[in-house]
């Protein structure tokens, strides 16, 4: 189980956070920012929990901006009644807070659980992107983040060029114009990067995540990992886990492959001497 830190003075908001997030975390209950600070060089906390809100909780957001700087991969995610307090979610976003949980709304335990899978995901996809900018323009960058973002929703290439503002068509086109690999690879890369994240927690088993991420079986997982990456879940956690796999994914994942490139275009030059051949208007 993924570690989350919980930094809260209310024990009512403290208590109801670990009812809903222990059948998938390990919560830990913490009373600082330097208690933060010792933990995450052991590795263990994948996200912290705070409430910015309460006047006696030691933590401006300068400390919030230093701790973002210095640990990018720990998702931060903010947990209090926000009510008449609108404007300070705009400051949250300033400052790069990966995820909200609106206590004044009541959230149920499910809410509760997908706001800190969202926030995992997001600050996971924001490392990834960051990892392949340089070779990805803007499209390609948008889309990789997307598809990890919500890999555990299982979503389709409709989806994803809904999430764009484009359609399926465009999408395709506006890909293959920056010689990016298909939308649907780029689907299928975002559940094996997720995967190798989620694998390299400890006690994590193969069938919890291939379960999460919508996979009919362990085996199933474990035959796309050995396809696309090269490797076992087991050796993939022996060989850097994440990194290994984001390491295949830049040489491999992200561009057509020659033989896609030659059916493209292929298709495009039979096309175009389909056309050609039409008679036009007499």
């Amino acid at each position: 189980m993924a570690e989350i830190l919980i930094l809260q003075t209310d024990s009512r908001a403290t208590a109801l956070l670990i009812r809903a997030l222990e059948s998938r975390y390990r919560c830990r209950r913490i009373s600082g920012v330097k208690e933060i600070e010792a933990l995450i060089p052991r590795g263990g906390p994948r996200g912290c929990i705070l409430d910015l809100s309460d006047p006696s909780l030691p933590m401006p957001l300068t400390a919030l901006r230093r701790l973002r700087r210095q640990h990018p991969s720990l998702a931060l995610l903010m947990a209090g009644d926000f009510s008449g307090r609108e404007m300070d979610l705009y400051y949250l976003g300033r400052v790069s807070v990966d995820g909200v949980i609106r206590l004044e709304e009541s959230p149920s335990p499910r809410q509760i659980r997908e706001a800190v899978d969202e926030a995992l995901a997001a600050r996971l996809a924001e490392m990834v992107v960051e990892t392949v900018a340089h070779d990805l323009p803007p499209l390609a960058q948008e889309a990789v983040r997307w598809t990890i973002e919500k890999a555990e929703s299982l979503p389709r290439v409709p989806d994803l060029a809904a999430a764009m503002g484009l359609t399926p068509r465009t999408l395709l086109r506006g890909l293959r114009a920056i010689d990016v690999t298909s939308a649907r690879t780029l689907l299928l890369w975002g559940r094996l990067i997720q995967a190798s994240h989620l694998l390299e927690r400890p006690n994590e088993t193969v069938e919890n995540v291939a379960f999460r991420l919508g996979y009919a079986t362990a085996g199933t997982l474990r035959k796309a990992l050995k396809h696309h990456v090269g490797c076992s879940p087991t050796t993939l956690q022996y060989r850097g886990g994440l990194a290994c796999t984001l390491g295949v994914f830049r040489r491999e994942g992200l561009r057509r492959t020659g033989e896609s490139r030659k059916r493209w275009t292929n298709a495009r030059s039979s096309r175009w001497r389909m056309l050609s051949r039409t008679p036009g208007p007499r």
